[in-house]
This record gives C-alpha cells, structure tokens and sequence, in this order.
C-alpha cells in the first residue's frame, strides 16, 4: 500500500512539473521576443552611433586630404668679388673703400658698403592650398628676417596735395629702416581658382599671382637651377606677382589636336601686390604650346607672349628719348597722362633624355618693348604711393640662353646661363659725350650681360645644395668727359662685379 502511495505521489509530482513547464512555455515566446527586440533595438543603435561617428570622421578626413601644405627654405653664403672700390675721392665722391657699383642688386640683393660677404636666409616659404575637383584657394607666404642687407634708402615718403595747384606732391625721407627686399612676413600668392565641370580645361583666377608672360616668371623659386631670375625678367616684373583677374584653358587629352595648346591671361593692376594708384589697367598674356615626342626621347615647349599697359604720370614732365639727337626730350602737360608699357617676348624650351648620363634641357627667352621708367631706373613702377618723378621712355632688348644637364650617376646638374639686358637699344655706349649726358642719359641707359656657372647636388628629395657664379659685366663706357663724372666713373674701369652663392635648400 505505502508502496502504491509513494507511486502516486511520484506520478503527480511529475504532472505538476510538467504542467508548469507547459506554462512556462506558454509565457517564453513573448519573454524571449521582447528580449530579443531590446538586444537590436540597443545594437541598431550603437551602429547608428558608429555611423554618425564615422561619416563625421571621413567628413574631417575628407576635408583634410583637400588641405596640401608645402614649401621651401634657403640658406645661403654670398660673396662679392672682382668689385672695385673708391680710391679717388676728386672723381667718384666717395669715400676710399666704399664701392663704386652697386654689387649684387639683381644677384640676390645689394651688398651694404663695406661689407663682402653675407649670410642670408634668402626665402622661407609656407604655401597651404584646399583643393576640390573644381575648385582651389591658395596662400603663400615669404617669412624672412629683417637685415640691413635688405634695407633701401630714400623709401620713407608722405605725399601731399596743394589745393592751389590740384597736384600731389611726394616728399622721400632717406632711410635704412625700411625694407623693401624682403623682411618680416610677406604675401607671395593669395588667389582663387574655378574651373568649369564640362570640359575641365577651362579656369577662372583671381588675386595675387605669378605674372603670365613668358617662361621663366612662373618657373618656381624652389625648382630653379639658378639663384635668381635674369635682369630682365627682375627689372620689368618686380616681385613676379601682380594682382588681377586671368582666363586659363589647359585642354585635356580628350581634346585631340588642341591639348598641345594652352593660354593664360587677364587684366592686372600693373602695380605688383601694391595698393592701387591709378585707374589704368595692364593685359598680358601667354599663348604656348608643348608638344611631347617621347618616342625619341625628346619635348618642347615654348610660348609667345604680350603685356600692353599703362603708367600714369604724377609730373606735369615727361621725357621721351629721341632717336635722332640721342637725347631725351622734354613735353609738359604730361600731369595725369598715361604713358605706354608695352613688352613682347618669345620663349622655348627643349628637353631630351640623353641616355646614362640623364636629360638635359636647353631653354631661351627674349623680350623687346618700350618701357617708361625713371631717369635712373628702368624697373616697371610698382609703387604703393604717387610717384612724382618725370617718367622717362625707352625702348629695351632682353634676352637669356639656359643650358642644364643632369648627371644621373652622382644625382648632380650642371649649370650654364647667359642673360643680357640693353635698358635703352636707341644708344650706343659710343655715343654717350657731354652733350647726351646733358640731355638725360645716365648710367640707367648702359646695358648688362651676365654669364653664370652653376653645380647643383641633390643630396635627397628634400635637400639640395647649389654653387653658383654670377659674372656680371656692365657696358663699359670710354669716353673722356664719362671718366670726369662722378656716376659714369665706375663703368670706365672695365668693372666686374662678380657674385659667388653657396645656398641650401630644403623641401618639403
């Protein structure tokens, strides 16, 4: 019987379990469900929030990769050599040891009196530029010590205007305190680009940018196998930049026959990166070609180019050089007038690959024009204020011949360039007398040419260094009564006034 009973108890046990796992089971869908919609509900969500952080990372990351920072940095050693200095005080006026020719003006900066050699950060450039597939913002800055090497005299001015007369009046102050060449932080680029999502061929460009005219202008300070631009190119285009509006068209592959030609060009101030002094506006422009035969090795490039212009006169004077008498002459009535800058110039480029030894190119520039400067300056205006000096017209030759070849093996270039520059092709250095002195001509008129030997290493992507030899050699001038005065002197001596550059570079 207990028997029987333990048996029943057992088996009712069992059934009370069962029925209760059968509840259980009733509830465990709903239970189970909810749980689960909880576990994607919170997962959705923490891959919503990995989403938001990601796209707002790529965001970041994306704009990022449109910022490119890059520039350059150049330290270098200058000497001058082969200078004269002032021995005869009746003659020159200038006290003995000081020179008689400005020496280095236009081979990385003047040399103060006294002083032979000089170590100079000659430039220190931070370019940032955002780039989109259409669209590009760019800024470049110069940031350079002040020196006294780099220091102009006569430079402080305050200009006035007489109510009486209706004409401004330009007092200069000499002074070494200002610095003309550089020193402190300087603009070199701010500009904008916009091209047209077509063709993609065609920009739009406005700010401060190189100047298109010619070759070696936009060839970069960085890339250059010379220290410094040809006296042409630095006497007519100051600075390089120039403020202005420019049309560019770079045809792409797909446009057959005209992806071998291109064109820059626009209307610009005329004054460099100045504050505006007048209402004239300059055109110039570069139409060029580049055709690469890489069949042989071979690719050329070249260019013709236009600058038409104004300067404006603030002096009732101007003066005019006059073929037949060789003189300048004198015109009033000039107060507010506009005188013609006009230069055309030509430029080609030749590249060949030479084998073992590495490619070679052989480039040419020449530049013919008229160009109203000043009576002892022939440098184009680029003034931040009214300049009331009588504007002086000449007509000018420039020219330059450029040979590099590298030398792969050693990672090393060679240099050979020769640039002249006639500030004034209407005289001959034998015609200067008394009698055309008298009539304005001045040490401005006399032409340059000047050979430079240069060895370049690179010793990596980013480090090169440059030996350069600049042999200047000014026109010389032999007549008699030139010998007499005090500004003509020096250019009778058969003078040189040769520069040696030791410079590195780094880049980045």
């Amino acid at each position: 019987m207990k028997k029987a009973m333990s048996l029943f108890l057992m088996i009712l046990a069992l059934f009370a379990f069962s029925s209760a796992q059968q509840k259980d089971s009733t509830k465990a869908p709903d239970q189970t469900a909810t749980s689960a919609d909880e576990k994607i509900t919170n997962l959705k969500g923490e891959v919503d929030g990995i989403n938001e952080s990601y796209l707002a990372t790529k965001s970041t990351v994306d704009k990022l990769a449109k910022i490119k920072i890059s520039g350059y940095t150049q330290f270098q050693i200058r000497a001058a050599t082969n200078y004269k200095e002032a021995t005869d005080t009746t003659i020159n006026k200038a006290k003995p040891g000081t020179y008689l020719y400005p020496v280095g003006d236009f081979s990385g900066g003047k040399f103060s009196q006294g002083v032979g050699s000089v170590e100079q950060l000659r430039r220190a450039r931070l370019k940032v530029a955002y780039e989109t597939e259409l669209t590009t913002a760019v800024l470049q800055l110069d940031c350079i010590p002040f020196t006294y090497s780099n220091a102009a005299t006569a430079v402080t001015s305050v200009t006035t205007y007489d109510t009486t007369s209706k004409k401004y009046t330009t007092t200069n102050s000499p002074s070494n305190a200002a610095y003309l060449n550089g020193g402190g932080v300087t603009i070199k680029d701010a500009y904008l680009r916009f091209t047209e999502p077509w063709l993609k061929s065609f920009s739009l460009m406005g700010g401060v940018f190189d100047r298109p005219f010619g070759f070696e202008i936009h060839y970069s300070s960085s890339n250059r196998e010379t220290p410094e631009r040809s006296r042409t190119e630095q006497t007519l285009f100051p600075g390089e930049r120039d403020l202005g509006l420019a049309l560019e068209m770079y045809p792409g592959e797909n446009m057959g026959f005209m992806q071998y030609i291109n064109f820059k060009g626009g209307v610009f101030t005329g004054n460099g990166i100045n504050v505006e002094t007048d209402n004239a506006r300059d055109f110039m422009g570069r139409l060029g070609f580049s055709v690469p035969l890489k069949e042989i090795g071979l690719g050329i490039d070249g260019g013709a180019s236009g600058y038409f212009g104004k300067v404006t006169s603030w002096n009732d004077v101007a003066d005019s050089f006059a073929v037949s008498s060789k003189t300048f002459v004198k015109a009033t009535g000039n107060y507010d007038k506009t005188f013609d800058r006009k230069y055309y110039g030509g430029d080609l480029q030749l590249y060949y690959s030479l084998p073992v030894i590495g490619g070679l190119s052989l480039r040419g520039e020449v530049y013919t024009g008229r160009q109203p400067g000043y009576a002892s300056s022939t440098s184009s205006p680029s003034n931040n204020v009214l300049n009331t000096g009588s504007i002086y017209s000449r007509n000018f030759l420039g020219f330059y011949a450029w040979y590099v070849q590298n030398i792969d093996p050693i990672k090393s270039q060679l240099v050979v360039k020769y640039d002249s520059y006639d500030p004034n092709t209407d005289i001959k250095v034998a015609d200067i007398d008394s009698a055309k002195i008298a009539g304005g001509v001045s040490i401005a008129d006399l032409m340059f040419n000047t050979i430079g030997l240069g060895w370049i290493y690179h010793w990596d992507e980013n480090i090169k260094f440059m030996l350069y030899y600049d042999i200047v050699q000014p026109e010389k001038v032999t007549n008699a009564y030139a010998a007499k005065n005090a500004s003509f002197y020096p250019y009778t001596l058969d003078m040189k006034a040769n520069v040696l550059t030791f410079r590195i570079q780094y880049k980045f």
